[in-house]
């Protein structure tokens, strides 16, 4: 599941987390869409407005960005895609 996929489930608009986490809404998407990098300080804050676990923050966004690098990961739930 994307990170925009998380983001919508819980009824959160581009708009309102952009806000949040003092991005433009274009930032947000392109991380969404995983053309950007979001910052660690940003990551994170966007991982707690989802309710997410740092982990599975990372894990949604290279879902998107570098489907490569869950491949490559070392922990075992990533690897199985959890």
């Amino acid at each position: 599941m994307s990170l925009a996929e998380v983001r919508r489930t819980k009824n959160i608009s581009a708009g309102a987390m952009a806000a949040r986490l003092g991005l433009t809404a274009a930032e947000l998407l392109a991380v969404e869409e995983g053309r950007q990098t979001p910052r660690l300080c940003v990551a994170q804050k966007w991982a707690n407005a989802l309710g997410l676990t740092f982990e599975e923050f990372s894990r949604h966004y290279y879902a998107k960005a570098d489907p490569a690098q869950l491949a490559d990961c070392e922990c075992l739930d990533c690897a199985q895609g959890e």
